[in-house]
């Protein structure tokens, strides 16, 4: 079902997806970094159909601008990060519609998790159902004290379809996932940095926001090819022997020796100098 072939699906319209613009769904690109923000408090930053679909278009803006080599992910306001799906909408859609629903945001999720650049989550308040989802999509997550995580579809009789099966398990361990899978209750942002779903919690939303920023500047001006290579390493990494592991980081040892950005590292490295990395 395609919006430009006038499909009757959530988000379809032109109208839908302009709704989304004007309620706060932004990209800002600054200084080798770019970040993406949903924020409307009306609805707790909630996700509908159109607002996944905007996102996307700004995830993929956000691919092709070589300029940008890293994107923080964040909520407007204090209290949530994003808390979930849109559960009026939920309520309204056919299950055609609900299977589209499940693809657009698998679509975007796997293109965050798979882009060559880094990506955080800074996470501040509720952090729920497709919020933590998307959370998860990404490569680094820092939170705010005042975080609240969870996948609590299982209260609504429905089940977490963007990914929250594979990825949490995956963060957390098989038996702290089904805790929050079958239970759909709640953590504090403690336990979350304790179960590794976080790398780090600070204590006011503005502190995370500055913290994310220093850190995205800091991802920005590392080696883009190394970070494209190590992203996909640790993706690819799951379930091969030790056999396979090591020939296939011999082989891409010897892809970056050919690199300028590898030259370049090392000759900063011997000169005490800052690299400039220019993704060649």
């Amino acid at each position: 079902m395609n919006p430009e072939r006038g499909d009757s699906t959530p988000g379809n319209q032109k109208k839908e997806v302009q709704m989304a613009v004007q309620e706060g769904i932004t990209l800002e690109k600054k200084k080798g970094y770019a970040i993406l923000k949903v924020d409307n408090p009306k609805t707790r930053n909630a996700l509908s159909v159109p607002i996944v679909e905007y996102m996307e278009e700004l995830v993929d803006e956000v691919i092709r601008d070589r300029s940008i080599r890293c994107l923080i992910l964040e909520g407007g306001g204090e209290k949530s990060f994003i808390a979930g799906a849109d559960i009026g909408g939920l309520y309204k859609m056919t299950p055609e519609e609900s299977r589209y629903s499940i693809e657009v945001g698998h679509r975007l999720f796997s293109k965050i998790e798979m882009m060559d650049i880094p990506s955080i989550a800074a996470i501040n308040g509720y952090c729920l159902g497709g919020g933590l989802e998307i959370a998860m999509s990404c490569d680094i997550r820092l939170c705010s004290a005042n975080a609240r995580f969870g996948q609590p579809e299982i209260n609504i009789a429905m089940i977490p379809g963007w990914g929250a099966t594979l990825r949490l398990p995956r963060l957390i361990g098989e038996s702290r996932a089904k805790y929050l899978l079958l239970t759909g209750k709640m953590i504090r942002a403690d336990k979350a940095l304790d179960w590794g779903l976080v790398a780090d919690v600070y204590e006011s939303v503005d502190e995370l926001h500055e913290e994310a920023e220093k850190l995205a500047a800091e991802l920005a001006s590392k080696a883009p090819i190394t970070m494209k290579m190590d992203k996909k390493m640790i993706y690819d990494s799951v379930g091969r022997q030790p056999t396979d592991i090591a020939q296939r980081d011999a082989l891409a040892l010897g892809l970056l020796f050919t690199t300028h950005d590898a030259k370049e590292g090392l000759l900063a490295f011997l000169e005490k100098r800052a690299p400039e990395y220019t993704g060649e």
